[in-house]
């Protein structure tokens, strides 16, 4: 990993080198967001009582207008592995690169950029620095991905898609000749209400499987409330016996008052999830269905700096013991 460190800063200087150096069209953002972490219980005992600070991720960004019709993003992210197993400095890599073209509310992006998996998923729950929405966490999906995508609204703005063509491989390069289909459709029937539906196809190469995802979503925003509710069904056709992956989701958000927020979370996998020990920091058992409860507060110290207690129960059908891990996050942008 050392061989990293120096191309990342380097990176990073040429963003503030040209932050300076160009219009006021260009500008540098960021995000940052970690925990103090203790593992109350675990399935696995090598990892009960474990604890320490982490920083889970950093975003740092850079928007440039090229005209009124084209703008580029480079986004850089770097994160703790979340690997109670080995040692590992903090990894950087590109999150985001793409141009953007952009009219009469019709956009054309090109390069790495937001998948239409979970986008708006994660808009409605509100807490990405607290945990990842289920497809992303449960490693059923990828947030980004390279080549070409399809946004927009019509119908006076009740009507929402993002469809895209891309490699399948996240933020990888491409090493098959096999391709990836996205699609996401929203509908505004009040201001208030928002109805998705999500599906994809990933045409697998040898010793992978084709795969399918079906995804449907409502969400409810009040000025103080938000409600929100997912069910996705991912097949992975094996031949004789396809592995089918279901996750049920049911997000809740509400503000207390300007400066504390409440927040709730219920998520059912009804199904063994084979990739459960290879999540980052918080890995989950493969053999048996769970329920994933999350429950805390945000107390919002200024309007660029919160500290979130919470916690998070993985509660499994099948095993005597259970996952609790307690933890205060820590969020700062700029």
């Amino acid at each position: 990993m050392r061989k990293l460190k120096y191309p990342a800063l380097i990176f990073i200087m040429f963003l503030f080198i040209i932050s300076f150096h160009l219009d006021a069209q260009g500008k540098i953002s960021g995000v940052v967001f970690g925990d103090y972490y203790y593992m109350f219980s675990n399935h696995n005992p090598g990892i009960e009582g474990m604890n320490g600070f982490w920083f889970r991720r950093l975003y740092l960004t850079y928007d440039h207008n090229l005209s009124s019709a084209f703008k580029i993003r480079i986004r850089f992210e770097a994160y703790s592995k979340g690997d109670f197993s080995t040692k590992e400095e903090i990894i950087p890599h590109v999150k985001d690169i793409y141009i953007q073209w952009s009219k009469n509310g019709q956009s054309i992006i090109l390069g790495l950029s937001p998948t239409p998996t979970f986008g708006k998923i994660e808009k409605f729950w509100g807490y990405r620095a607290v945990e990842k929405t289920p497809l992303d966490l449960y490693k059923m999906a990828h947030s980004r991905d390279t080549g070409i995508a399809f946004k927009g609204k019509i119908a006076k703005g009740k009507i929402y898609y993002h469809l895209m063509f891309a490699n399948g491989e996240g933020n990888k390069s491409e090493f098959n000749k096999q391709k990836k289909v996205m699609g996401a459709i929203g509908f505004y029937p009040t201001g208030n209400l928002y109805l998705e539906f999500y599906s994809d196809y990933e045409s697998g190469p040898i010793n992978r499987t084709d795969v399918y995802t079906l995804q449907g979503f409502i969400g409810f925003a009040m000025k103080k409330f938000t409600f929100g509710a997912m069910y996705a069904n991912q097949i992975h056709q094996l031949g004789e016996e396809d592995l089918k992956l279901r996750v049920l989701s049911i997000t809740t958000v509400f503000d207390v008052s300007q400066k504390i927020t409440l927040f709730g979370r219920y998520d059912r996998m009804m199904d063994p999830l084979p990739a459960g020990p290879a999540i980052s920091y918080l890995p989950m058992d493969s053999s048996s269905p769970f329920s994933l409860v999350i429950g805390g507060m945000d107390y919002k110290i200024s309007s660029s700096f919160s500290l979130i207690p919470n916690i998070e129960f993985v509660i499994y059908d099948k095993l005597n013991s259970n996952d609790i891990v307690g933890k205060l996050t820590f969020l700062y942008k700029w």
